[in-house]
């Protein structure tokens, strides 16, 4: 029973053939106190400076819905469109440094450098929110709120230019495909219209040219569904682009704990180093003797 006590209130723990008890480590707290909590202190004005000096970072944030063109095929012509630019793609075309013009990086903030382009491609966010198929979110940072929602409005812009720029020949080529079929659709009611008078309208040629009509009528609807829509479709904003009062960085509370505890472990390892002097020079002394 005494023995169980004893070994309560000493709590020793053997290290190396060395018993240290917690009455030692009390001793050694009561006598380098002084020191940790300086070095706590230190490190708490550190980081107070630390988060002085820093420059405070705001974040926007912009969901965008991808340019969308109707299917030139009847077969698919789905009311919703087909995306001109899938999300992935458009992630990994903005992750090359050379997608960004001069413009956008005076308007983001980025000084003009040879790795200016490359900075900003690496600082701003973008992802492909999970189901859904059209959209990705875009997030930019900047000195205050207005800078960092003026780069997300300067990207947006520049991914709906570089999106128009891609649908151009699709909607020019079925632009034309509708002048011929237009132009087709009229001739072939013209000789509808002359078998009509003279009464041939049982005609191989008739049929077919009636066949004609019906295929040239639906594909002329796919097409102008096409071109129309593509005025509707563009690339747009979701919603507002959203600019938060809050700062993103530096994290205060994280910069404050780091920097208290790092500056107590300093003392504490400074501590350890002075008791561990001044036994060592102890121990030299006695050998002296």
């Amino acid at each position: 029973m005494n023995q169980n006590r004893s070994n309560f209130v000493e709590n020793e723990v053997r290290r190396d053939g060395v018993e240290i008890s917690l009455i030692d480590i009390l001793c050694f707290l009561k006598g380098t106190y002084k020191i940790i909590l300086t070095l706590g202190a230190t490190g708490l004005v550190i980081a107070t400076a630390y988060l002085a000096v820093t420059p405070k970072q705001y974040e926007a944030v912009a969901q965008i819905a991808m340019a969308q063109v109707g299917a030139t095929n009847s077969g698919n012509n789905s009311p919703l469109g087909i995306n001109i630019e899938e999300p992935p793609l458009l992630i990994s075309r903005l992750s090359s440094p050379a997608s960004f013009p001069s413009m956008v990086l005076g308007i983001c903030g980025v000084d003009e450098g040879p790795n200016s382009a490359a900075m900003l491609s690496k600082s701003i966010k973008l992802m492909s929110p999970k189901g859904v198929a059209n959209v990705i979110e875009l997030k930019t940072f900047g000195k205050s709120p207005e800078a960092a929602s003026s780069c997300a409005q300067a990207i947006f812009e520049l991914i709906k230019a570089t999106q128009a720029q891609i649908v151009a020949p699709y909607i020019a080529d079925a632009k034309m495909r509708l002048d011929d079929d237009i132009e087709r659709l009229s001739k072939a009611k013209e000789l509808v219209a002359k078998a009509d008078k003279l009464g041939s309208t049982a005609g191989v040629s008739y049929l077919l040219t009636r066949d004609e009509i019906r295929f040239l009528l639906d594909e002329i609807a796919v097409l102008k569904n096409v071109v129309i829509g593509n005025q509707i479709r563009v690339t747009r904003l979701i919603a507002p682009i959203y600019a938060s009062d809050t700062p993103t960085a530096p994290k205060k509370w994280l910069a404050l704990v780091a920097g208290l505890f790092g500056g107590l472990f300093l003392g504490l390892i400074l501590a350890l180093a002075c008791k561990s002097w001044i036994k060592l020079k102890a121990d030299g002394q006695e050998q002296r003797r």
